[in-house]
């Protein structure tokens, strides 16, 4: 939310059309960011306190299947019922409850692009549970788990747009009068290291 504020603040305070559209275009994706955060709670509810995410996982991708690799030290000791993994076309949800009665979860949603749900499963393996996403579309690329990377990339075709045309001093004006008075005065500097090789440059043909 703290962002999704910040961005809103910044937007009103833009000056040029550049900065309106690269802002707006940032707005879009935390606001989406923040539907969907709210439309994950809403479906799965709230971690309890003292629950942990697992954030850490491995993954890779064949033309059919994405595999995510999730280390669980003595998963593999658990009773069955304490482990559970549900899929929708776009989020999967991994929960696993210790013999402490802690859980810990990863939820990802939504994903980078829809999944078939009957294909998609989970296995226990030693310290490790894995789990194979069925791909809606045999043969596409996954460039991230989420749609991080999608959005992403969105963001940097958008700003190759905007800046088409311009030149590298209008770019560059553009990025000192948004920078904060640290890269301002980075910014200051290496234009004077620039000045002075320019004039070095003539001064020594």
């Amino acid at each position: 939310m703290a962002d999704l504020a910040e961005c809103r603040e910044l937007l009103g305070r833009a000056e040029t059309e550049r900065s309106r559209r690269l802002l707006q275009t940032e707005l879009a994706v935390l606001e989406d960011e923040h539907r969907v955060a709210l439309s994950a709670k809403d479906a799965y509810g709230l971690p309890a306190a003292g629950d942990h995410r697992l954030a850490s996982y491995a993954w890779d991708q064949s033309g059919k299947f994405v595999r995510l690799y999730i280390t669980v030290e003595n998963v593999h000791n658990l009773p069955a019922g304490n482990i559970t993994c549900s899929f929708e076309p776009l989020a999967l949800d991994l929960r696993v409850r210790g013999s402490d009665g802690k859980e810990k979860y990863l939820l990802l949603r939504p994903l980078c692009d829809e999944i078939d749900v009957a294909g998609s499963s989970y296995a226990v393996k030693t310290d490790r549970i894995n789990l194979k996403l069925c791909k809606k579309t045999p043969g596409s690329e996954w460039g991230s788990i989420d749609d991080s990377g999608k959005k992403e990339k969105e963001i940097k075709e958008e700003k190759a747009r905007t800046n088409q045309g311009k030149s590298t001093g209008q770019l560059l004006s553009e990025m000192y009068g948004q920078a904060d008075d640290d890269a301002k005065k980075k910014l200051e500097e290496a234009w004077e290291r620039g000045r002075e090789k320019r004039e070095g440059m003539r001064a020594n043909p």
